[in-house]
């Protein structure tokens, strides 16, 4: 008994051992189709191989699946048979199409037209400077006075010495009606015109008005349409104060230098080398300082006697009568050494020294007041010279608001 129980002990152990080395060598080999059988140990056996095939598989497919992404939805197969899932080893790639987004525009075609220039007529003034006797200036009632203007030639004809100056309203200020031109004046060129005028014996501003008068019947003025007049403005005062300004009249004085006989007025302060002569309105002082009075600049000639001479017209004194200025030279001429004279003459007789001035560039001026009530009811005619005094460089004498003064 013992033997046989020893030997169905012996058959057991022998199954399992089998059993489990049939497990193992299922584990290792690719799974097939089971055939049935209708041993409850072998069913036993192949629901336990099934089993773990099936495990295997399921955490085989859950490695080798692929999430999908919200970017890149991926189909998820849905397979019948765990061994009919394919696997893709390839990365996809993405590919990227760029979208043009700029919109081409249309060509710009301009609108701005140029305009059609305006032809200009054949008869046309451009009025450019007043030389002499600027709008409001204050001259004492009485006084005579020479009005120069400076006038372009802007239309398209020339004008010549048929052509007449006219008074065409405003106050005639004692002056001619009519005046003859001077000369021929080419289209674009210019022509200075200057007449005698007499301040009325009543304060007040007064304006006379002008225009040309062409050979061939045409009144002609300024503006586009030439219909504008140029003008002398005047304020009469009563008889006190300025009766004259040298340097606003600088330019009806007849000026020359030791090395040219005649000099232009107002001259060129880049040509130094003849002299010249210019007016300031706001001239800069031997201190630096700027004036706020009208200043005479006079340069002589470069030559150790070099000189500038201006000689004004004639002028009537009155008992009490002054010649005032301030004496010095320009800011910045640092070299400076001149010589001021003044002298006056009756008409048609010879000058006579009323004084003179000596200055250099130190920061200071000379005030100067000379008295001509010796002159009292004579028409006298004054000169302005200006002398090199040693030196010869950088020379600029400064006669700020040179006047004669009216005290009665």
């Amino acid at each position: 008994m013992d033997t046989k129980f020893n030997k169905k002990i012996n058959l057991l152990t022998l199954v399992g051992v089998f059993v489990v080395t049939a497990l193992v060598i299922s584990a290792c080999v690719a799974p097939g189709p089971v055939e049935p059988t209708g041993d409850p140990i072998e069913k036993a056996m192949q629901t336990l191989q099934a089993q773990a095939t099936q495990d295997y598989y399921s955490t085989l497919v859950s490695q080798l699946t692929v999430q999908p992404t919200s970017e890149l939805p991926l189909a998820t197969p849905n397979p019948t048979n765990i061994n009919d899932i394919p696997v893709n080893t390839q990365v996809p790639s993405v590919v990227v199409t760029q979208v043009v987004t700029s919109i081409p525009t249309a060509a710009v075609i301009p609108t701005n037209i140029p305009p059609t220039p305006t032809p200009r007529p054949c008869y046309q003034v451009t009025f450019v400077s007043d030389l002499s006797v600027p709008d409001g200036t204050k001259i004492v009632a009485g006084t005579s006075f020479t009005k120069t203007w400076r006038l372009q030639n802007s239309g398209t004809c020339k004008w010549d010495t048929g052509f007449d100056l006219v008074f065409v309203s405003g106050n005639q200020l004692g002056a001619n009606s009519v005046y003859d031109f001077p000369k021929d004046v080419a289209p674009g060129g210019t022509v200075d015109i200057s007449i005698e005028m007499v301040a009325p014996m009543t304060t007040g501003n007064y304006t006379s008005n002008w225009m040309l008068f062409s050979n061939n019947g045409i009144q002609f003025g300024t503006g586009s349409d030439s219909k504008g007049p140029f003008w002398a403005k005047i304020q009469v005062t009563d008889g006190k104060g300025v009766a004259y300004s040298f340097a606003q009249s600088a330019c009806d004085a007849k000026w020359s230098s030791g090395s040219k006989g005649t000099l232009s007025c107002p001259g060129d302060e880049k040509k130094p080398d003849d002299g010249y002569v210019v007016t300031k309105n706001k001239p800069i002082r031997e201190d630096g300082g700027t004036e706020n009075e009208i200043g005479l600049i006079t340069r002589p000639n470069n030559a150790s006697n070099g000189y500038i001479q201006g000689i004004y017209p004639a002028f009537q004194i009155k008992d009490g009568d002054k010649f005032r200025a301030a004496l010095q030279c320009e800011g910045g001429s640092t070299s400076c050494k001149l010589k001021f004279e003044l002298n006056v003459r009756e008409v048609g007789g010879n000058f006579v020294e009323l004084g003179e001035w000596h200055e250099v560039f130190d920061g200071m001026w000379t005030t100067v007041e000379v008295d001509l009530s010796a002159y009292d009811g004579k028409k006298v005619e004054f000169s302005l010279v200006t002398w090199n005094d040693g030196s010869t460089t950088n020379n600029k004498g400064l006669w700020l608001n040179p006047m004669i003064f009216r005290t009665k």
